[in-house]
């Protein structure tokens, strides 16, 4: 009896402390990354690995929808309830920065011998006053993906001026095929995501709706790219009134031609249809300008987070040469540093090179010299540019328009 007594107590006793374990460090890491295409494989890699190497630390990896991420951890940093690890993007960055809300990686980043100057030339987002507050994961430039296979059957080479590439688009429409020159934002809403997919088009032409911290909406370039936009809506040569995540599924299948992204679509390609991804190529934006933009993807320790020195401990694992490969092999992304690629990547990868080239002289698509503001500057373009397409204003008219909004905007801030 005192044996079975015994046996009991201890098996209470067991299950009592296994329902009560605690880490050293329970990492709070909220974030839309954990289900995105691209960068999630690798972010479970880098997760995994990181528990593996400091077993009494954890990860609490928590799935936050992108409809709601941005205004949450916004809301969680200012009210004192942060997370150890935040998510930015090129103006969520600056705005954080601005704000005094994000704890400086100086000291981190040189236990790690992690030098600065390595990372890619739009890290300087992250960067004010000398100092490092949030590090690149990825730089997602914009170059051109085509579908060889499409352009090979339609007689055709890829575009090399925009002329050329408002010809192939129209060579590739095939109502019959429901298939589709070009894709890019048609549906109104998801301001942010939409203001994202059309920066190939703006950047491209040269153009811009901020200019050194100044309004230029309407300026000749910005009015050259947003005419060929609505162009390419008015003749249906996009899919229009279609979620991102579809027209992308339709690049996927071989039922679009050509789509200005980053080079995460190749994963999502290559996890759709193999035979569509044999056939995959990318090139420079063909666009007047020679310019082409970027997104790049911050992580960075928001003040008050507290735990603080283990969330520096993953960002540093995930700055290191080894993970920066992982990064490109897992996630078809540029890593945040430079020169952590070998040559045989690229034989791999044939269509990876215009996105390192692209990587290297991007322009953020953020407004330029006001990134700070930029949520709200993109809500204000966004419903310019919804006007364009579905109530029938001029780009002309619509870029004065913004011209006068942005204008009126950046008075408010002087």
């Amino acid at each position: 009896m005192k044996a079975a007594f015994r046996t009991r107590a201890l098996t209470l006793a067991f299950v009592l402390a296994s329902s009560t374990v605690s880490h050293a460090a329970d990492i709070q890491w909220p974030s839309f990354l954990w289900k995105d295409p691209g960068l999630a494989p690798a972010l479970k890699e880098l997760k995994s690995t990181y528990e593996q190497d400091n077993p009494q630390n954890h990860i609490n990896n928590v799935l936050i929808p992108v409809a709601t991420f941005w205004d949450k951890q916004f809301a969680d940093v200012s009210n004192g309830n942060p997370p150890d690890i935040g998510t930015f993007y090129d103006p969520d960055v600056r705005a954080y920065i601005e704000q005094g809300l994000l704890e400086p990686l100086d000291n981190y980043l040189s236990t790690a011998g992690i030098d600065r100057a390595s990372f890619v030339p739009t890290a300087s987002l992250g960067q004010k006053g000398g100092h490092v507050y949030a590090v690149p994961i990825v730089v997602n430039a914009r170059a051109l993906f085509y579908n060889d296979k499409l352009f090979r059957d339609a007689g055709m080479q890829p575009p090399k001026d925009a002329a050329r590439f408002l010809e192939a688009a129209k060579k590739l429409r095939k109502p019959e095929a429901q298939q589709f020159g070009y894709a890019t934002a048609s549906k109104p809403g998801n301001a942010s995501l939409n203001f994202i997919e059309i920066s190939p088009l703006i950047g491209g032409f040269g153009g811009g709706f901020f200019k050194d911290g100044r309004p230029s909406a309407n300026s000749p370039e910005t009015i050259a790219a947003l005419s060929l936009y609505k162009q390419l809506f008015d003749e249906n040569l996009i899919p229009r009134g279609v979620d991102t995540g579809v027209y992308r599924d339709m690049f996927a299948h071989g039922k679009v031609g050509m789509y200005a992204a980053g080079s995460f679509i190749a994963g999502v390609v290559e996890g759709a249809d193999k035979e569509v991804y044999k056939d995959l190529r990318a090139i420079p934006l063909p666009f007047p300008g020679g310019q082409t933009v970027s997104v790049t993807v911050f992580l960075g320790i928001p003040k008050g987070a507290k735990n603080k020195d283990a969330a520096a401990a993953v960002l540093m694992r995930m700055l290191k040469s080894d993970f920066q490969l992982k990064i490109a092999q897992i996630g078809k992304a540029y890593p945040g540093r430079v020169n952590m690629l070998p040559a045989k990547f690229f034989d791999q990868n044939p269509w990876f090179k215009a996105f390192e080239t692209a990587s290297l002289t991007a322009h953020s698509y953020a407004p330029e010299g006001v990134e700070q503001y930029g949520p709200e500057i993109i809500k204000i373009v966004s419903e310019g540019l919804e006007n364009m397409l579905f109530q029938g204003v001029s780009p002309e008219e619509t870029a004065n328009n913004l011209q006068q909004k942005l204008t009126d905007f950046i008075g408010t801030k002087k």
